[in-house]
């Protein structure tokens, strides 16, 4: 197995040993290779691994492709790596139902290594393709950090994951304070300037990984939580108010200043919920502890 994380990743799922090897002395020196030599295993891997592409045997003793291109498909982890049928089959039939189950490509042995190698190439290109697109779309393209559409994909997993872990879920909602009045007196350029100032600096702030801000809109800041007690979420807001707060701006007049923000925090455990509908309600008590920030004379942090 290739353990150079930075390459694309293959996983193949085959049961004969022959050509699992004759796969992944094809791929290695290009891709970070793993191989099952059951479906089961292979099911887990994929489920587990962060996988580009899979390459899958029709015929094995333990389930078939159908059955593990079904399960595939099935998960909501999985179901969108695309997948490669490799068999002996010369049935039309058979690659007519590889293709309707939702695989991508399908390839016949005995196979060249020509052949698999071009086939991979051009699948991974277009998930590259796919996934720099994707990229695009759940970017800011004044900030540079994630949009609201990237929030709301994220917000969804980290509610299912706290749930699934029995974890508390926190989340911050910010705005710039006066942020018109900024406008109104510096000018719109200057307002952008603004913007990507409090973006950059909260996005330096965050130390963990799992931690992430978001552009909800206009002058309003989102930030993600995930495996954080509302302790923890009222710590890190009040460091990102104090790092705002601090942060001079250099206007285009060779000003400079400072703005400042209100901060709304709340924690939510979704597994003593009943029902997902109350991820909308602790929205609207977010905004409500936000707009109490900014009654109660801004630049504060404020919680549910």
């Amino acid at each position: 197995m290739n353990e150079n994380t930075s390459k694309q990743c293959i996983l193949i799922i085959d049961d004969d040993p022959i050509q699992l090897k004759a796969l992944g002395h094809i791929l290695f020196s290009l891709y970070d290779v793993r191989t099952a030599k059951d479906g089961e295993a292979g099911l887990r891997q994929a489920a587990k691994y962060n996988v580009d592409l899979i390459l899958l045997d029709l015929v094995m003793q333990d389930m078939s492709g159908f059955e593990v291109l079904a399960r595939l498909k099935a998960s909501t982890n999985t179901r969108n790596i695309p997948v490669i049928f490799i068999t002996g089959s010369i049935s039309n039939e058979d690659e007519a139902k590889c293709l309707a189950l939702g695989a991508v490509d399908y390839i016949r042995k005995p196979f060249t290594e020509v052949v698999v190698s071009l086939r991979v190439k051009i699948h991974l290109q277009l998930i590259a393709q796919m996934k720099a697109i994707e990229n695009l779309s759940l970017t800011d393209g004044l900030t540079g950090i994630s949009n609201r559409r990237g929030f709301d994909q994220m917000i969804k997993s980290s509610w299912a994951h706290a749930k699934r872990a029995n974890e508390s879920l926190s989340v911050l909602m910010l705005d710039i304070d006066k942020f018109k009045q900024f406008n109104d007196k510096h000018g719109h350029l200057n307002g952008d300037t603004c913007l990507k100032i409090v973006a950059g600096t909260i996005q330096a702030t965050l130390e963990r990984g799992s931690d992430h801000v978001y552009r909800w809109g206009g002058e309003e800041f989102a930030i993600i939580l995930p495996c954080t007690p509302i302790d923890g979420a009222m710590l890190i807001a009040e460091r990102v108010r104090e790092n705002v707060a601090s942060a001079p701006m250099q206007l285009g007049s060779g000003e400079t200043v400072h703005v400042t923000i209100s901060i709304g925090a709340g924690s939510i455990a979704p597994a003593h919920m009943d029902s997902d509908k109350l991820l909308v309600d602790f929205f609207a008590n977010l905004d409500k502890a936000l707009y109490r920030a900014k009654e109660n004379g801004r630049n504060r942090v404020e919680m549910i």
